[in-house]
């Protein structure tokens, strides 16, 4: 993965939805989705970022070693921030302070729209019972031609997971072989699992349309 610079001044828009990533001194790193409710100017020509304190987190912790992500036009971003609790007319909130210029993310990945369908994930519980299945329905949240990331209700499998996934699009069951990458915990409390296509060329061209159309509905919105 390569970090491309970018002016400084490229930040997410206000009511964006961004990826927050908190590392603690003890423990795993945290994953959460936030949103930007102000965008703050300071005297030194920087811009403070006000997100949403995450549900479930003290509204008072710092933060002093975190990354925030978002979509943009250019791709994919990102910029290490710290955090202090703040307050407004709204209620708690974070302030995140930038501690580098934002920076385009360029790596061997895909273009991903937010999209809202049904998804189920399907693996054997273990090697010893390889004809049986566990099968875990989530909602898909984003979706591109590398892969997938969904909402579900109970805990996903583990990183690293081998997974059958299949998503429903324009009447046809797509099924491909998958890999969970990672698990989120979503502001509000939800869980996440985010898995990548073993091969992305198997439906890449109905992934790749429905990804585009999806976008274009958005921006024509």
């Amino acid at each position: 993965m390569q970090r491309t610079d970018v002016p400084p001044d490229v930040h997410p828009a206000v009511l964006q939805t961004v990826a927050l990533i908190l590392r603690p001194t003890t423990g795993e790193p945290v994953a959460l989705e936030t949103k930007v409710l102000d965008l703050e100017q300071q005297p030194d020509g920087s811009t403070t970022l006000v997100v949403a304190c995450p549900s479930g987190l003290d509204p008072r912790e710092h933060h002093f070693e975190a990354t925030v992500a978002w979509t943009y036009p250019l791709g994919r971003m990102e910029c290490t921030v710290s955090t202090r609790p703040g307050r407004r007319a709204y209620g708690d909130v974070w302030l995140l302070q930038p501690s580098s210029p934002a920076a385009r993310l360029q790596q061997r990945a895909y273009f991903r729209a937010r999209v809202s369908m049904p998804v189920l994930l399907r693996w054997p519980p273990d090697d010893e019972l390889p004809d049986e299945t566990l099968d875990l329905i989530g909602v898909v949240v984003d979706i591109s031609e590398g892969g997938l990331m969904a909402t579900v209700r109970t805990l996903p499998p583990a990183v690293g997971t081998a997974v059958e996934a299949t998503v429903r699009v324009e009447g046809d069951n797509l099924v491909q072989g998958t890999r969970v990458v990672r698990h989120v915990r979503f502001a509000g409390g939800g869980l996440g699992v985010a898995v990548a296509f073993d091969d992305p060329t198997v439906h890449g061209d109905r992934l790749r349309r429905l990804v585009f159309e999806t976008e274009r509905r958005r921006r024509r919105r």
